[in-house]
């Protein structure tokens, strides 16, 4: 049981955010901070070792300031999943890190979180002015504002992460198209042999040839930017039986291991240890920036590369605001608080520094040219995992990776200007509420693993007859159900927000 700060007893005041406001937003209305309220703050990971003395600092200034505390609470890395769905059904939690990639969507359908439109206008509408009503709409589900999004914006199109060095040395191309990446893989075997070139297959390959699709769904369907309410149907599509014959071809030049399907060793990794030369899958300029750092390091000679497919389209717009966002769970009995607490948390400069970085001159300090400088504690970079408390305002980056990631994003956010595609991705708000269809969508997902993961990774004898056995599999299990009720959701969620 952690210590708590003693309580102080504060007369009903009105907290006026004016440093951060906007043209004439609403007046908050006031609030009776009379009774302390102590909050839970649950976020995802391991907890750092200095929590307990980084908690006494923050909830110091909490209880002055709105007479609140919170406890951080953690879920660890082991069974995270189970434990954050748990931490919702049993209770306990105010506020809690929500996620589109940790089932945000189908957990807001769910009623898990409180709606936030509503505090947002009467607690906290100068925090609501900081946001562009792009992101706030990204966090609707059912019309209403679910969760808070992050202030800062990060930028991750997907691309692809190659050695520049190798590039260089054998005279080889960028990897800029799928035919200059078979070349430059091909240049590798050949002046290299028995060097490792891929560790992901097929999947993130595609990533140059549909830079311009909107989404795809877990039942074979995509969507085109141009034309965001004509669902195709992909895996019937003749691109879909050329697409896994390229995958074939590739997996029999040996561009990446026969064992593949069953190498659950980490990708990045096997790049770090040189034993692979390009990476295709997931790749994001976070993980290329940290990278740059690293090789500077470890493999001063090495050079890596990072192209960005969707850059020439213009589309590299920001990260989906459920990326990484705070919701207030149903179950809180002080919602009004608990606003006031979370728009305290990342508009204050003295809060938000201590729940990023600790301590300053204790477990940090500011460097002269602006970044963040570890004082080695047990307090690290980041070390609440309170990534959705990101001010850009306040953000130190961490190091020249981290100088170099800012690089980037501010380089995405000139392309967005120039091309003038959306700031932030106009789809991300949608969420699919598969209840109705569950079984068969369990069955897809059955025969996907099965059936369709061998295909992407080159891995059958005979292409057209692994794709018509595919297709009779999934049609048996249930796809057809699933593309119906997916595209319904889709196309309504397309007409309620203007896409045509």
């Amino acid at each position: 049981m952690k210590k708590k700060v003693a309580g102080v007893v504060l007369s009903t005041v009105a907290m006026a955010a004016g440093m951060f406001a906007g043209c004439g937003p609403a007046k908050a209305a006031e609030q009776d901070y009379s009774e302390q309220v102590d909050l839970v703050f649950y976020l995802l990971g391991d907890a750092p070792a200095g929590l307990d003395r980084v908690e006494e600092e923050i909830n110091k200034i909490l209880l002055e300031k709105v007479n609140a505390t919170v406890d951080f609470q953690f879920s660890t890395w082991t069974d995270w999943t189970e434990k954050y769905k748990l931490e919702l059904t049993t209770g306990g939690a105010d506020l809690i890190y929500t996620a589109n990639w940790n089932s945000f969507g189908q957990l807001a359908q769910s009623g898990a979180f409180m709606a936030l439109d509503d505090l947002l206008d009467t607690v906290s509408p100068d925090f609501k002015a900081m946001f562009d009503s792009a992101a706030l709409d990204g966090c609707r589900v059912n019309g209403q504002i679910m969760t808070i999004p992050c202030l800062w914006k990060q930028y991750t199109p997907n691309g692809i992460e190659y050695r520049a060095d190798l590039c260089e040395k054998y005279d080889l191309p960028e990897p800029d198209s799928i035919e200059n990446l078979e070349a430059y893989l091909k240049g590798v075997q050949e002046n290299e042999p028995g060097q490792g070139l891929m560790a992901n297959d097929i999947v993130g390959v595609l990533g140059y040839k549909y830079t311009t699709r909107a989404t795809n769904s877990g039942y074979g369907q995509s969507v085109d930017i141009a034309t965001p309410q004509q669902v195709d149907d992909y895996w019937f599509s003749d691109d879909f039986v050329e697409d896994m014959k390229l995958a074939k071809k590739w997996a029999d030049q040996g561009f990446w291991s026969r064992s593949i399907l069953s190498d659950t060793s980490d990708a990045g990794e096997k790049y770090d240890n040189g034993q692979c030369v390009a990476l295709v899958f997931g790749m994001n300029p976070n993980k290329y920036a940290t990278r740059v750092e690293t090789f500077a390091a470890t493999h001063p000679d090495w050079k890596t590369a990072y192209y960005t497919y969707n850059e020439k389209d213009g589309y590299v717009w920001a990260t989906a605001p459920t990326a990484d966002a705070t919701a207030i769970t149903r179950d809180c009995k002080n919602p009004e608080r608990a606003m006031k607490v979370l728009e305290l948390l990342v508009t204050d400069k003295e809060l938000n520094m201590l729940t990023q970085y600790g301590v300053a001159g204790q477990d940090y300090e500011e460097t002269e040219d602006g970044l963040y400088k570890s004082l080695n504690s047990d307090f690290g970079y980041e070390g609440l995992n309170a990534w959705s408390l990101r001010n850009p305002e306040y953000k130190l980056p961490n190091g020249e990776g981290g100088k170099l990631l800012q690089e980037m994003f501010d380089h995405y956010e000139e392309v967005i200007n120039e091309k003038g595609t959306p700031s932030v991705d106009p789809y991300s708000g949608f969420n699919e509420d598969y209840s109705a269809y569950s079984a068969e969508k369990a069955a897809v997902d059955d025969v996907v693993n099965e059936y369709l993961k061998p295909l992407q990774a080159g891995l059958v004898e005979d292409v057209d007859e692994a794709v018509a056995t595919f297709r009779e599999k999934v049609t048996a299990a249930g796809v057809d159900v699933c593309k119906e009720g997916w595209a319904k959701q889709w196309v309504a969620f397309c007409e309620e927000n203007g896409l045509k």
